[in-house]
């Protein structure tokens, strides 16, 4: 079973490292004189090039009701002559199911190049209630960070969220967002889920629903920040964006893990404006991070296409900035409360004054908001907690506690998702030598950055070889590696430093050996405690399947210690201690012991030293490039 599981999972990252490899194909040049090729007509359309269509090309929709001409979806000026004449009928009983009211960035494009005369604009009553009666004023594309609790959500997230103009007097929570995601059947296995997602198994497409509910879920539940760019664009750009969405609402595309995916499509969308420019090219995949990067490096029109930045931190991040902006007695004094609830009134009357309580109440707000376990509902006991506490809050005058200005460095200013290494080693046993790494995606624990989870792992494909005496051979082949750590930050129950662990791929058995290779899976849990902001120390336990080599056994069982080290943005390092112990074969017991040193160099380049020990000694020095 491991060594099918195995097989399904180098498959897929074949598949990675070949879309890797691959080159984007342009679309359409820019000067052709009719205008069912002109690129805008293109993209409207989603027509995407396609040797098997006579056209030349092929719309990424399946949905048959997304074309007006029967040989629509592969030929661009048939659809475009069935458009034209669509919207010159005269509408029926329902004027919405009218082709200007069903596709009206269309009906925006063409009448531009066919005069304002051309045809008579219809009042459509279902798209006005849609763009709240034409008071949209402005688009943001709201990035949310990894979630390493579902495979779709590893690398982030992004929609778009329309926001209506401020006269209208609604709350920003109610504008409506536009999502792009998978059709997916509850309760998939992970390995379908994984090999579907990347070869196109799913139905894509794009829903609506108002911001507030992307806000709980994300924000409140997976505990993931959200930061929000406002797009510098005009009011007639921002019309023909929401008329396209508008047109893509329940539309079936086939949808894809790595490339075309969220990113991709909402960038995409945002793309069928003039001269707008941010899918990231030449890529293996679409990485959410990546179009936030080189959206915040772009123009358009000669200004930035950048407006505003607003920072929307997680209940998590929320709870922890504003317990770290209390003084030592205060945090004592909701360390008390919260593991003794039944002193909060002892604890409130203790505190020095009105502002004091209310930024220890305010804390405990945070701390059980988060604490909390939404499936079990009104049953979790912390939700009576929390009515306390609210109640003890209502109770005090009006006065809000401001949280401190956030420090959290904004995902577009990160370095770049891809790393390819270098470096020079000494090993014991074979002697010297170099390795050469490729690390399609993403992080690890020492480079996580903007954007990323701390002290996590978020790696697929990634692929070593090393050279000794003239010979190369490849040292791993990590298809995933995936640790997800909370830290434990404020030491108050239930905020419990979880770890886990999830490897699977290629590794050589030991150090002294060549050409040993040997298929792994690996799965580990564990707890950490931060020591203090430089230091972190964690424990894990963990069970392993692998192939028989020499003997060595099955089935394995691995204890872990691990620190993590950061001092500051330029320094970080790890030290893990291991005791590996075979549950069967010859191979009884052995120690091992890695140590890493990183310091970054700029955005793009960092050095690390490296030091392992296991049946052999290892030093290396390596330089690595990040693109």
């Amino acid at each position: 079973m491991l060594i099918r599981s195995l097989l399904l999972l180098g498959t897929l990252a074949a598949a990675l490292l070949l879309s890797f490899i691959a080159q984007a194909s342009p679309v359409m040049a820019a000067g052709t004189s009719s205008p069912w090729q002109e690129p805008a007509w293109l993209k409207l359309l989603h027509y995407e090039p396609d040797r098997s269509s006579a056209s030349g090309y092929r719309s990424a929709i399946h949905d048959a009701a997304f074309f007006l001409s029967p040989s629509g979806a592969t030929d661009p000026q048939a659809e475009f002559e069935a458009t034209r004449q669509a919207f010159a009928r005269a509408p029926g009983a329902n004027v919405d199911e009218h082709a200007q009211c069903l596709f009206p960035a269309r009906f925006i494009w063409i009448s531009q190049g066919a005069g304002p005369s051309a045809f008579k604009a219809l009042e459509c009553t279902a798209f006005n209630a849609w763009n709240r009666g034409n008071r949209i004023d402005s688009i943001s594309l709201v990035y949310a960070t990894g979630y390493l609790g579902n495979p779709a959500s590893f690398y982030g997230h992004t929609l778009l969220k329309f926001n209506s103009a401020s006269e209208s007097g609604q709350s920003k929570l109610l504008d409506n967002s536009l999502n792009y995601g998978a059709v997916v059947p509850p309760n998939e296995n992970p390995l379908r889920y994984m090999y579907k997602g990347v070869f196109g198994g799913y139905v894509g497409g794009f829903s609506e629903v108002e911001y507030y509910f992307h806000s709980g879920v994300y924000g409140e539940v997976e505990l993931r920040d959200l930061w929000e760019y406002e797009l510098n664009l005009s009011r007639e750009q921002v019309d023909f964006v929401v008329a396209h969405g508008w047109e893509l609402l329940r539309r079936e595309y086939t949808y894809y893990f790595f490339r075309k995916n969220c990113a991709y499509r909402v960038a995409e969308l945002l793309e069928i404006i003039d001269g707008l420019d941010i899918i990231p090219a030449a890529r293996f995949a679409t990485i959410p991070q990546a179009v936030i990067q080189k959206m915040a490096r772009g123009t358009l029109q000669g200004q930035p296409l950048i407006r505003t930045l607003r920072y929307h931190p997680s209940r998590q991040t929320r709870l922890y900035n504003r317990f770290f902006a209390l003084d030592a007695d205060e945090r004592a004094a909701v360390r008390t409360a919260a593991e003794q609830p039944e002193r909060l009134q002892e604890v409130l009357g203790g505190a020095p004054g009105l502002a004091p309580r209310q930024r220890i109440l305010d804390t405990l707000l945070d701390y059980y908001q988060y604490v909390r376990e939404p499936d079990q509902g009104m049953a979790d006991i912390n939700n009576s907690h929390y009515q306390q506490v609210l109640q003890a809050r209502f109770s005090l005058p009006p006065g809000a506690t401001e949280l401190p200005p956030s420090r959290q460095p904004a995902p577009h200013q990160g370095r770049n998702p891809s790393l390819v290494r270098i470096g020079g080693l000494h090993n014991s046993a074979r002697g010297t030598g170099l390795q050469l790494s490729l690390r399609p995606a993403y992080y690890d624990v020492l480079d996580s950055g903007n954007g990323h989870i701390k002290n996590s792992v978020l790696a697929m494909g990634e692929i070593s070889a090393v050279h000794f005496d003239g010979r190369t051979e490849l040292r791993a082949i990590n298809l995933v590696n995936l640790e997800s750590l909370n830290d434990s930050v404020t030491g108050l129950p239930g905020d419990n430093g979880r770890y886990w662990k999830l490897k699977l791929g290629a590794e050589v058995d030991n150090l002294a050996c060549s050409r040993c290779l040997v298929a792994q899976a690996e799965g580990a849990i564990g707890t950490a405690r931060r020591i203090n902001r430089h230091l972190l120390l964690g424990v894990s336990a963990a069970g392993m399947a692998q192939e028989n080599y020499q003997n060595s056994g099955h089935m394995a069982a691995k204890v872990a210690f691990f620190a993590n080290m950061n001092l500051g943005s330029s320094y970080s390092g790890r030290l893990q201690l291991n005791q590996h112990r075979a549950l069967d074969g010859d191979q009884r017991s052995r120690s091992g012991v890695t140590l890493e040193l990183r310091k970054a160099l700029d955005t793009h380049l960092d050095l690390r030293l490296g030091y392992r020990r296991d049946r052999a000694e290892e030093a290396m020095l390596s330089l690595g490039y990040y693109f």
